[in-house]
């Protein structure tokens, strides 16, 4: 497909088999697919008033257009999903011409075809586990080291129980710490037999679920859809066996494979 100068070809995903279009995201009549060594990109064209590379870092300022671009990215990716194992791309991944597409898909076919298979009637989920550290806080004060500090503040001189109680703040801070990642871990182990892979990201700083806490644990998992039901299910039991600790866990999905796809998609990055 001739493009003229002003537009660019934007990537959304990558199929095995030729995805059908029709009815996909907000405007399918847009898309089109990129063939080329046994695979299928899905794309669009768009306007380089928009997504050149200094019109898009502009763009990117305006939360508004953002939010609208994105959720159609999403939409896409998601549709296509549906019937089909996808490599999905990050959003505004742009190419000058269909034919510097194709070259990306002919240079790096071999690792995206076994991808795919890997990836193959899988999706990604999401767990999300959040802290109430006033709960945690009065748990830890059983630990050894938090009360014997407790006590030690009760019999000392105030010069003494001062720095007493720095150290006690110390502790309780630290013992919060171990405590809630014994939880993040605990959750992640329980989890691991029933998906394919785990990766565990940083937590986002000082995130906070209304009414649930801070964030202590931001993992993704590829699963089986088979093993679907049964995931759920598992995250669920977790979340009733740790809400009276002060831990409350959110799964989401199916998902694209976002978090399952860098090694590939980072050779064509390069």
């Amino acid at each position: 497909m001739d493009m003229p100068e002003e537009q660019l070809v934007y990537l959304y995903c990558v199929t095995a088999k030729p995805p059908e279009l029709e009815g996909v995201g907000d405007r399918p009549d847009a898309l089109y697919l990129v063939c080329e060594a046994g695979l299928h990109a899905v794309a669009c064209r768009v306007e380089a008033r928009e997504f050149g590379e200094s019109n898009l870092r502009r763009n990117l300022d305006n939360l508004g257009w953002v939010a609208v671009e994105t959720t159609n990215h999403e939409r896409i990716i998601e549709g296509i999903m549906r019937d089909h194992c996808v490599i999905p791309f990050r959003f505004a991944t742009l190419f000058n011409t269909d034919e510097s597409l194709r070259a990306q898909l002919r240079a790096h076919g071999g690792p995206f075809r076994t991808l795919l298979e890997q990836l193959d009637d899988k999706a990604e989920w999401g767990v999300k586990a959040y802290c109430d550290f006033e709960k945690l806080e009065r748990d830890v004060r059983v630990d050894s080291t938090v009360s014997s500090l407790d006590e030690a503040v009760c019999t000392a001189s105030p010069g003494k129980a001062f720095l007493l109680r720095r150290k006690r703040r110390e502790s309780a801070k630290a013992a919060r710490a171990d405590k809630a990642g014994w939880y993040a871990e605990q959750i992640v182990e329980a989890l691991q037999p029933i998906s394919v892979q785990a990766r565990t990201s940083e937590v986002v700083p000082q995130w906070e679920a209304e009414g649930y806490g801070e964030m202590i644990l931001n993992a993704a998992f590829l699963v089986c859809n088979g093993d679907a039901r049964a995931f759920v299910d598992a995250t669920s039991a977790l979340g009733e066996r740790y809400a009276g600790e002060g831990i409350f866990i959110e799964c989401s999905g199916p998902w694209p494979p976002y978090n399952f796809c860098d090694p590939a998609k980072a050779a064509m990055d390069a």
